[in-house]
């Protein structure tokens, strides 16, 4: 079949209105390209309905109307409708007549056009609704990942039904293994040849293989054609090796019908006493959860976003990325394959117990069967899933609920569309009731409950495994949430298990990370998280105890993002990310790398409560005001060594032991420049400083590609600094930074990583957050893309960036 993108040129309205608008188009319309999403520009509000969880932004109701030019030869053939994502509820109307339905926002969904479309003009509509609260994240809503049409002949392969595996992978052969469904649009039966054509990364032809079936009508006839590939190419964390096969139908009487499928080689096993393998090779998942959103881009898959965000954290040291809590959009799940990133792929968050008012729970039950099937289906031949995840914290974990049945109906159900990947659960901590209302009585109150201590007591009780036994038995490898100091005692307690961290604390990390690597029967660690997101805002914040502030789980009004993540919003690297790259490379033989970050004099004495979830509230600066010269500052160094000794302009100010590969002193805070260096065995092996930067003198543009495609797809990230006269960023500059895009292209959108402020997106500015911004920029047409950024009193700079057809 053939892929036709319906991405550009959508007509776009926010209404509440009970049925779509037909008709000549009106003055509330503008027109729009996919992906978009039409929530995250909407001002945000105290009073939104989604509140924290959703980082304080609106809701509403997207309509998306675009006129379909069907050739007349297009008439008895078949055509599919391909919506990656629509979040949610969404409604597809053809020529005014309602054709399809689908309530979940984060599965694909194949709806056939064939019956319904007539030679000429035909109005295509699709309507979303993004209500809140329905996620317990920022969901965006609309049209946000991408649109397309599939065109084949009436005897056909439709987009999912290759299934594409490779039951022997060794460095000399491979066998892969197609198993094909051919579809029929007529009314008798076809004799039909399948043809499978294997291509290397070249194009050249490394094997092929056919087979005879009988298109039956009215439903789809399976063939299996296996090939043998000679001294293939492994796909792999550092060599992504991709191939291409090439499926054709020749059927009497009509054209060839082919459909191409991207695919790797590769193999992956598990057991509790040897671990991970891929292709034979020990491995360990370097992991990080990650949420859909890009921040100033919304929840828009653009396919640059996607690509940008998985090679930043592949740069920092991560070889897996955990999809949280539901399938990724198509453009991750390529990238991932390019890039050599491991993937788990998740379905839900919940299943009959909701976890807030309107979210998938009142779906569940109607529509979980087909989910599965659209998730596993679309996902299935690509390289870097290695497991399906049947669901997060589930409530039925317990089996309440029916909840064990349930676990094992997935997984079947999984099984029978694909018995070739791992099946999974992210499995939490059971809530204890009764040892609650204990603690509360005890404490007088639930305000009074030491929840540290009620914690300890409820690990005592130890009937977590118990109550979670039958339900982890439905699964390959049993994913633990915050449950890392269970791996060793699991072992013993539950012979056989495989383990994975599927979400972890960064406060913790190299406790949970040790753990991992003591025990052969735990895989990997999933850190949450990965990568900054909009939503779940402020549980990764630091409460400094003399603020008086509450210590509530999310943050008040205006908070917007998590604040968790080893990147931030504008995919600048934090400290946590330099400590965690450190740590991953220490574990594995050693680390000579180096970060050094200072706590601001003002908290000096204090001190801080954070949720776990939290990193220590630091910054790579050493600029403070003039009231605090001579006052002690913090410093903290993160080095794979014995010691650190610090310096302060070239005076020794002392040495420190380095405990979980960080040392910290104070010193005085004097203008000039701090340096650290780390020993091991006596020897020096790496340094690392901060400088005292002076006044905003000018602010600096930096395009991440100076080239792009002219497709109004494509992006190009500038990075905006503040910086002094000696071009060094000014780290407390928060100035506001204003963008104008002229040329062939446009503005995309604009942001910084402050996770804390009453900014709307959707503006040409931002205000700095230590001291920088990002922004990207599209392409309508090839041409020169002009950026001009300027800070007013400050200075002006101006990029540009070529668009090529």
């Amino acid at each position: 079949m053939k892929n036709i993108s319906l991405n550009l040129g959508w007509q776009f309205h926010d209404n509440n209105r009970l049925s779509p608008r037909m008709g000549t188009p009106g003055p509330d319309m503008k027109l729009v390209d996919l992906p978009h999403d039409f929530i995250y520009t909407k001002p945000r509000s105290k009073d939104a309905a989604g509140a924290a969880a959703n980082g304080y932004f609106g809701e509403g109701r997207g309509t998306y109307e675009k006129n379909l030019e069907i050739p007349a030869e297009w008439i008895g053939k078949k055509i599919l409708l391909d919506i990656d994502g629509a979040y949610m509820n969404a409604e597809v109307l053809l020529n005014g007549r309602v054709i399809d339905k689908h309530p979940y926002g984060y599965t694909a969904h194949l709806v056939d056009l064939s019956a319904y479309v007539r030679e000429g003009d035909n109005r295509l509509i699709i309507t979303t609704q993004s209500r809140q609260p329905s996620t317990r994240w920022y969901s965006g809503g609309g049209l946000y990942r991408g649109v397309s049409l599939w065109v084949g002949e009436p005897v056909s392969i439709e987009p999912w039904d290759v299934f594409i595996s490779t039951p022997e992978v060794s460095k000399e052969r491979a066998i892969v293994r197609a198993q094909v469904d051919v579809s029929t649009m007529k009314r008798t039966e076809d004799k039909v040849t399948v043809t499978v054509t294997v291509l290397d990364a070249e194009g050249q032809e490394v094997a092929m293989g056919s087979v005879k079936l009988t298109a039956v009508p009215g439903e789809k006839s399976r063939s299996m054609v296996q090939v043998l590939v000679k001294e293939p190419h492994l796909w792999d964390t550092e060599t992504p090796y991709l191939y291409t096969m090439k499926t054709t139908v020749i059927a009497e009487g009509q054209p060839k019908e082919t459909l191409e499928n991207t695919f790797g080689i590769r193999k992956f096993e598990v057991d509790s006493e040897n671990g991970l393998r891929l292709n034979g090779r020990p491995l360990k998942l370097k992991g990080g959860c990650i949420h859909h959103d890009a921040a100033f881009l919304g929840a828009a898959a653009w396919p640059r976003a996607e690509e940008r965000k998985i090679q930043i954290l592949k740069s920092a040291g991560y070889n897996a990325v955990r999809i949280s809590h539901y399938p990724p959009s198509l453009e991750m799940l390529k990238v991932c394959d390019r890039e050599g990133i491991i993937l788990l792929d998740e379905a839900f968050d919940t299943w009959q117990n909701g976890k807030v008012a309107m979210d998938y729970h009142l779906y569940f039950n109607e529509w979980w069967e087909r989910d599965i099937e659209y998730m596993v289906k679309r996902d299935r031949n690509h390289p870097c899933v290695f497991t399906y995840s049947i669901g997060n914290e589930i409530g039925e974990r317990d089996g309440s609920n029916n909840g064990y049945n349930w676990a094992h109906k997935l997984a079947e159900k999984i099984r029978s569309l694909d018995n070739t990947h791992f099946i999974t659960s992210a499995i939490n901590g059971t809530f204890d009731a009764e040892a609650f209302a204990k603690a509360v009585k005890e404490a007088g109150g639930p305000e009074n409950v030491n929840m540290e201590n009620l914690r300890a007591d409820i690990r005592k009780k130890d009937d977590w495994g118990g109550k979670t036994a039958s339900f982890a038995a439905a699964l390959d490898i049993v994913g633990y949430n915050y449950l890392f100091y269970r791996y060793e005692g699991d072992k013993e307690k539950f012979p056989g298990r495989v383990i994975m961290g599927t979400e972890t604390h960064p406060f913790k990390t190299y406790d949970y990370w040790e753990a991992t690597m003591k025990n052969s029967h735990v895989i990997g660690d999933f850190v949450w998280t990965a990568y900054d997101n909009l939503g779940e805002a402020g549980v990764g914040r630091v409460v400094w105890d003399s603020t008086g502030l509450d210590h509530g789980f999310t943050g008040p009004w205006p908070w917007r993002s998590c604040f968790q993540g080893d990147m931030d919003l504008c995919g600048y690297r934090t400290g946590q990310s330099y400590y965690r790259e450190i740590m991953w490379e220490a574990f594995d033989g050693h680390s000579d790398k180096m970060a050094l970050y200072t706590t601001h004099p003002c908290h000096n004495g204090d001190t801080f409560w954070g949720t776990g979830w939290h990193w220590r509230d630091v910054e790579d600066t050493w600029t403070f005001d003039d009231e605090w010269l001579g006052k002690p500052v913090k410093v903290d160094a993160y080095a794979d060594a014995n010691e650190v000794e610090f310096f302060l302009n070239g005076v020794s100010c002392g040495k420190a032991a380095v405990e979980k590969l960080e040392a910290s002193l104070e010193i005085p805070y004097e203008k000039g420049t701090v340096e650290a260096v780390a020993y091991r065995d006596g020897k020096e092996i790496a340094r690392c400083c901060l400088k005292t930067t002076g006044k905003a003198a000018n602010v600096t543009a930096c395009a991440d590609r100076p080239t792009i495609k002219a497709d109004r797809q494509d992006l190009s990230y500038v990075a905006l600094t503040i910086v002094d006269e000696e071009g060094a960023r000014v780290p407390y500059e928060t100035s506001v930074i204003n963008i104008e895009v002229t040329g062939a292209g446009r503005l995309a959108g604009i942001g910084s990583g402050n996770p804390c402020t009453e900014e709307n997106y959707g503006t040409p500015y931002c205000k700095a957050y230590e001291g920088r911004a990002m922004a990207a920029v599209v392409a309508d047409e090839p041409g020169e893309i002009a950026v001009k950024a300027w800070v007013d009193g400050v200075g002006c700079t101006e990029i540009k960036v070529v668009a090529e057809s």
